[in-house]
């Protein structure tokens, strides 16, 4: 759990400093940031999720290999088949979880997080006046304000420009704020010792009037409401793709899109069977030379597995079958996995990561000795 905690935290924290510039450039209240996040949540759990059963399962036999623990545990006649067991069925729990993610809640969290940016930008938010801008509300206002306290509860020097058919007016007031009213399409602004001028085409010269407090009641400008959740692949659920991938009513380079997807997300999730098999024996190390190769190298199958994953899908989307693609690239990663289990499990002594240690230190000896001649010819 810690190491999905960490991995989730550090795919979040990126993400969250984006967020915060976007919505500050927008002019939405900060707390949306955290909404935001809330909805992003699933998608990033469903990347943290395998690399934390990988890193977990990789991790626990590299420490009980190093340990003694894992010799004492094969001497007793226990083997990796045996031990598996209880990590498969970690990872049967994993893949219905992600499933789930995948499946249903990803699809509906992602259109959470589309409409709140639709909301940002519309201003159906509450998006902030900018302090020290002119900004435009509607097509009958402009407004300005010096200073903002209190995440804008309060007010200081105000100027606005309210413009109809007769004319404008002027208004500058010391103080002030906004107030929501029971109508959503309208907000109070209250003021507090201000000067209104009326500039009024009809009169001869300009009324002036100061107030201590004054209301002005502003009609919001009318906004579009976000669209009903589908029509893409990312926010149909899996039943919803089965169904649309062979959907006439949608072009056929969308049902290819569908298709795909489908396959993806299917091939994602059984990806969680394959992970102890592969993890397990990347986390067992020779103690006489420890090194971290397995990590390296398992880290790297699995960001190279996912990079083609996706490349697979993109291939399906053009019009290949999903079977000589997707699948096929399942069956090649499932095969590199059992393969390296079975060298781990049945040959005596097997280090399925021998030959990468002796080709590096074949390759990394002549360096080390040449690095050592050219400090020493330095210190001379």
């Amino acid at each position: 759990m810690t190491t999905l905690g960490i991995a989730a935290l550090l795919l979040i924290l990126e993400r969250m400093l984006r967020l915060f510039d976007f919505v500050v450039n927008q002019g939405g209240p900060v707390n949306v940031v955290f909404r935001m996040l809330a909805s992003l949540t699933p998608h990033y759990m469903g990347l943290a999720l395998p690399i934390g059963l990988f890193l977990g399962v990789l991790v626990a036999f590299r420490k009980i290999s190093l340990s003694s623990e894992y010799d004492a545990i094969t001497s007793a006649g226990v083997g990796l088949p045996r031990l598996v067991r209880p990590i498969l069925g970690l990872s049967l729990v994993l893949m219905i979880i992600n499933t789930l993610l995948v499946g249903w809640v990803q699809p509906y969290s992602r259109y959470t997080y589309r409409g709140l940016v639709f909301d940002l930008r519309s201003g159906a938010l509450g998006a902030s006046i900018r302090v020290g801008e002119f900004v435009n509300v509607g097509d009958d206002m402009t407004i300005m304000i010096e200073e903002s306290r209190k995440q804008g509860a309060e007010l200081l020097g105000i100027f606005m420009e309210r413009r109809d058919e007769q004319g404008s007016k002027a208004i500058t007031a010391r103080r002030g704020g906004f107030f929501a009213t029971e109508d959503d399409q309208t907000i109070l602004l209250r003021l507090y010792d201000g000067v209104l001028v009326d500039l009024n085409e009809s009169q001869n010269k300009p009324r002036v009037l100061t107030f201590d407090e004054q209301d002005l009641t502003i009609r919001l400008p009318a906004r579009e409401t976000f669209r009903e959740r589908g029509g893409e692949e990312l926010e149909l659920t899996l039943p919803e793709l089965w169904k649309a991938k062979d959907d006439p009513n949608y072009p056929a380079d969308e049902r290819s899109t569908f298709l795909g997807n489908f396959h993806w997300r299917v091939m994602h999730s059984l990806t969680f069977i394959l992970l102890p098999f592969l993890a397990i024996p990347m986390g067992l190390v020779n103690k006489r030379r420890v090194r971290g190769t397995g990590i390296v190298v398992g880290l790297g199958l699995l960001i190279v597995y996912n990079e083609v994953m996706e490349g697979m899908e993109t291939a399906v989307r053009g019009g290949a079958s999903p079977y000589v693609t997707i699948w096929a690239l399942f069956a090649l990663f499932a095969l590199i996995s059992f393969g390296l289990f079975r060298i781990a499990a049945m040959k005596v002594g097997g280090e399925p990561l021998a030959w990468i240690d002796t080709a590096w230190g074949a390759i990394s000896g002549p360096i080390k000795r040449l690095s050592k001649r050219i400090m020493g010819v330095s210190d001379i």
